[in-house]
């Protein structure tokens, strides 16, 4: 590679890098929690205030997300839970999610330098990618570890030693303490292996290693299988304070097997085989705009072709190992097919073979660009490149920051409505003129607990009461409830309630009750000064 070309791509990695960060760190508190957010942070929380996490087998996932988050919470200056606000949480996936950006700029030896940048470009601009690396979850961790495994795996095939051996268990036990789907991942990562090691048998590929060689190995991977389990045991113990914790990291996933198969309250998350096939080929609902990802599948697919079926020397991207591109290939044809024949589905599941597809994307756009034999048709491919990346840029602008918590948006998935803010604000109102102030109490009566995000609106009022059924007494300062049990709330509540209407999600409504005299002085606050009588 010239000097030239050298300059103009570290130029184009620091704006890839500047694009990510603006995408993944600007206005990041002003969506509404998503309920699983706010669960994540009310156990962070927990955490942070009393120094207690212990692994929940049925719920919540891994532990690492609480573990990143401490650090942050403290430079914050917060001295409790209550006194939080979101953007330290927020700012783990997104500093994950800047992290994978930077990641895949050091795949250039393996993908090749200028497809290395197509790829972190794209998942740069990438609609799904960024908007889920603004959520409190634990996706984007989870996609920054496997991706890393990834690389580290095909670092340390490539010169066997124990330091490499090393970080690439350390990425391993942080994907096991992250998510229960690490496991999937990690048995397609093995289908990919043997499929790479078949595919190259058949095309007179690279031969596999010999008996001497193996052996070599061996010594590193112990070590590496030593480091992953230390690194997860140590997170799963809680540092050493709940023994139990790694038995239950074995035993969830029985439990997490059921809930893929869609069974129990899990079942409301089931979805045809194609669902992710639909949110990236094409999405529109009502009016706003059209929705696709289709150019990244569609590129991915070029890719993987490229890797699989070279036409001639040169016809790919130079500098790369074409072994670890078709084991890219076949690991994300493995995710997809795993994931989407799983009737339980969430649309931030996808991100962890959508990351495969990106780099296949950036792999085929590479590719494109070296086919074209004459330098005038190279630029002008590059250029239609860049355009492809400007309307998936355009689409992340819209979906991040004018359509965040919108339906329309093809990645809002149970959303939190921004109506529900309008309820934590009336709640802090009520608590300015209560005489109790903050220890007013609050009753919040929905079936099945289904009431989250509140516990994050609500975590500086002291007096709440969660309820998944009626409670023996009803009463209270404000109860909020659903329309669902409007007869039985009824015939509990004592007394007279000023009432008003809110909603958790699209299609949720929540009655709001608020005691009459509170509300009469709540009033009182809103009228304005009385004019003085003339003289």
């Amino acid at each position: 590679m010239r000097l030239m070309e050298k300059t103009a791509l570290v130029l184009a990695a620091c704006c890839v890098l500047a694009v990510a960060a603006f995408f993944r760190f600007h206005a990041l508190s002003a969506r509404p929690l998503h309920g699983d957010e706010a669960n994540q942070a009310v156990k962070t929380g927990i955490l942070y205030d009393k120094g207690e996490y212990a692994y929940d087998p049925f719920e919540h996932h891994g532990p690492t997300l609480y573990y990143l988050t401490l650090p942050l919470l403290w430079l914050s200056g917060a001295e409790s839970f209550k006194d939080s606000d979101i953007l330290p949480y927020r700012l783990v996936p997104a500093g994950c999610g800047l992290l994978l950006v930077a990641l895949l700029l050091a795949f250039g030896r393996m993908t090749g330098c200028w497809a290395a940048f197509w790829a972190a470009l794209l998942t740069a601009v990438s609609h799904a990618v960024t908007y889920y690396s603004r959520y409190y979850i634990q996706e984007t961790s989870l996609v920054l570890f496997t991706w890393a495994a990834v690389f580290f795996a095909w670092r340390f095939l490539r010169a066997p030693g124990y330091g490499r051996a090393a970080v690439l268990g350390l990425c391993a036990g942080l994907m096991h303490a992250t998510k229960e789907t690490s496991l999937p991942i990690g048995l397609a990562a093995a289908g990919a292996v043997a499929a790479t090691l078949v595919w190259n048998r058949i095309t007179g590929g690279e031969a596999p290693k010999d008996d001497a060689e193996r052996k070599s190995l061996r010594g590193p991977l112990l070590l590496a299988a030593g480091v992953a389990a230390a690194v997860s045991v140590a997170f799963f113990t809680s540092f050493f304070t709940h023994a139990r914790g790694p038995l239950d990291s074995v035993l969830t996933y029985p439990i997490y097997l059921t809930r893929a198969g869609g069974a129990g309250s899990s079942g409301i998350h089931d979805h045809p085989w194609h669902y992710y096939f639909v949110l990236w080929f094409w999405h529109w609902k009502m009016a706003g705009p059209k929705w696709t990802e289709a150019p990244v599948i569609l590129l991915g697919l070029a890719g993987g072709m490229a890797a699989l079926w070279p036409r001639r020397k040169g016809a790919v991207p130079g500098g790369h190992d074409l072994s670890a591109v078709r084991f890219i290939a076949f690991f994300t044809l493995a995710m997809t097919a795993g994931f989407s024949i799983t009737p339980y589905k969430a649309p931030w599941n996808m991100l962890v073979f959508y990351q495969g597809w990106l780099v296949l994307a950036g792999f085929g756009a590479a590719a494109l660009v070296r086919r074209a034999r004459f330098l005038p048709l190279r630029a002008a491919t590059a250029l239609l490149l860049l355009g492809v990346a400007g309307f998936l840029g355009n689409q992340a602008w819209l979906g991040n920051f004018r359509y965040a918590a919108d339906v329309r948006n093809p990645y809002v998935y149970a959303h939190t409505s921004t109506a529900l803010l309008r309820i934590a604000d009336r709640a802090h109102q009520l608590a300015a003129v209560h005489p109790d102030g903050k220890r007013m109490v609050v009753r919040v009566i929905r079936p099945g607990g289904d009431y989250w995000p509140l516990p994050w609106y609500f975590r500086d009022l002291e007096r709440v009461g969660y309820h998944g059924n009626l409670p023996a007494d009803c009463n209270a300062d404000m109860v909020i409830s659903g329309p669902e049990i409007e007869e039985p709330l009824k015939g509990c509540l004592q007394g007279d309630y000023f009432t008003e209407m809110g909603g958790l999600r699209p299609g949720v409504p929540l009655v709001i009750r608020i005691q009459r005299p509170l509300w009469n002085a709540f009033m009182e606050t809103r009228r304005g000064p009385t004019a003085a009588p003339e003289m």
